[in-house]
C-alpha cells in the first residue's frame, strides 16, 4: 500500500545524494531486522507503531537533506575547517532537517488522510533529541520523545559513526561505537531501551546489497 511512495521518495534522494540513501537504506535495514526479535517487537508494540511503521521511519528519518543547499550537503570539509559563515549554515541546516523530513512525510498525510504518514512524521521531527533535554529541534526530554524517535536516534547514530562520510573518511569499529553509545545512555540515549538495541548491533551483519533489500522489504508494504 506503502511501497511505492517509500520508493519514490527514496528515489528522490538517491538522485539528490547517494550517501545519504545508502545511510538511510542501513539503518532501515538494521530497524528491520530488529523489528524481528523479541525486544524488537516489544519495542514497537510499545511505541504504537506497526513494523511497516517503525521501517518506513527509519529509511526515510534524513528525506529532509535533499532540501540542503549543495555547497552544504556535498561539502568534504571537516566541521573544524570550516570559516564561521559555514559552519553556521551547516547548522542550521542540521538542526532544521528533523522538520524538514517531517514536512515531507506529513504532506503525504495531508494528501492521503492516512495516519500512516503521521506517525512516521512524529518520529522523524525528533530523531535528534536527547534523552537529557539537550538536543534539537524541540529540546523534548525523556518520555516526552516519541518512542519511535528514541529508536532512530540510536540506530542513525551506529550508522554514522561506522560508515565512511564525505567529511571523514575514518570509520569507527563496531566495539567502540557501541561502547561510545553504551556511555551516553541516559544522556543522549534511551537508558532502558538501549542496552537491548545494543545487544543487538553486535551481533548483527549489514547487507551486502542494500537495495536488493529494499527491493524485497517493500514487497511487505
Amino acid at each position: 500500500m506503502y511501497g511505492k511512495e517509500i520508493q519514490q521518495l527514496l528515489r528522490d534522494l538517491a538522485w539528490v545524494d547517494d550517501v545519504t540513501y545508502y545511510h538511510s537504506l542501513r539503518v532501515g535495514y538494521l530497524m528491520s531486522a530488529f523489528a524481528d526479535t523479541p525486544s524488537g517487537k516489544q519495542m514497537t508494540k510499545q511505541a504504537w507503531v506497526t513494523r511497516n511503521e517503525w521501517v518506513a521511519a527509519g529509511l526515510l528519518h534524513d528525506i529532509g537533506k535533499m532540501r540542503w543547499p549543495r555547497e552544504i550537503l556535498f561539502s568534504t570539509e571537516q566541521l573544524s575547517d570550516m570559516d564561521n559563515e559555514k559552519l553556521l549554515e551547516f547548522w542550521r541546516c542540521e538542526i532544521e532537517h528533523p522538520l524538514e523530513s517531517e514536512r515531507a512525510i506529513l504532506d503525504f498525510y495531508q494528501r492521503t488522510g492516512n495516519r500512516f504518514w503521521e506517525r512516521i512524521a512524529k518520529g522523524l521531527a525528533a530523531h535528534h533529541e536527547n534523552y537529557s533535554g539537550g538536543g534539537y529541534p524541540y529540546k523534548l526530554k525523556g518520555k516526552a520523545i516519541p518512542l519511535l524517535a528514541r529508536g532512530i536516534r540510536i540506530f542513525d547514530r551506529y550508522m554514522t559513526m561506522t560508515e565512511v562520510k564525505r567529511y571523514r573518511v575514518q570509520v569507527r569499529d563496531k566495539e567502540s561505537a557501541l561502547k561510545e553509545i553504551r556511555g551516553l545512555l541516559g544522556y543522549e540515549f534511551d537508558p532502558y531501551w538501549g542496552e537491548p538495541i545494543i545487544e543487538f548491533l553486535s551481533q548483527v551483519q549489514l547487507p551486502s546489497n542494500p537495495d536488493e533489500w529494499l527491493t524485497e522489504e517493500l514487497k511487505n508494504f
